[in-house]
């Protein structure tokens, strides 16, 4: 079962990578909860409590950043969690500043659905790069 759901987020990440939402949307549950911190005034950050607030805010994402470069680079599993390290960088839109960044994305998974997803990173950067 662990495997199966390495398996599952790996696709996620290749449909997020191919631009395939519909892909990367087929992996949650529709009651899945997302946690990203950050400052209130990053607009992506916060709980997203079911698939529709999950929609709202990769919309949200997509608004105000060019990503560009977003790369999973290991893939850790145990049981039915799966925590993934990795890097990306990314550009404001509304100021033009960059960031870089590690994170480490945890998904806990239930019947070969994402139930939950809590990201780590340092949002001192990214809140920075949204500061005029």
């Amino acid at each position: 079962m662990k495997e199966n759901n390495q398996h599952i987020i790996e696709a996620t990440y290749k449909y997020f990578a191919e631009g395939n939402m519909a892909g990367v949307l087929s992996s949650f549950s529709k009651n899945v909860v997302w946690i990203r911190p950050g400052a209130p005034f990053i607009p992506f950050s916060g709980t997203f409590n079911g698939i529709d607030e999950v929609i709202k805010m990769f919309g949200i994402q997509n608004k105000t950043l060019k990503i560009k470069t977003f790369v999973p680079e290991k893939f850790c599993t145990n049981e039915n969690m799966v925590v993934v390290l990795g890097h990306d960088e990314a550009e404001v839109i509304e100021t033009g500043k960059t960031y870089n960044s590690d994170w480490a994305q945890t998904f806990t998974l239930e019947n070969e659905k994402i139930i939950s997803v809590q990201v780590f990173m340092d949002t001192k950067l990214i809140a920075d790069a949204f500061l005029k």
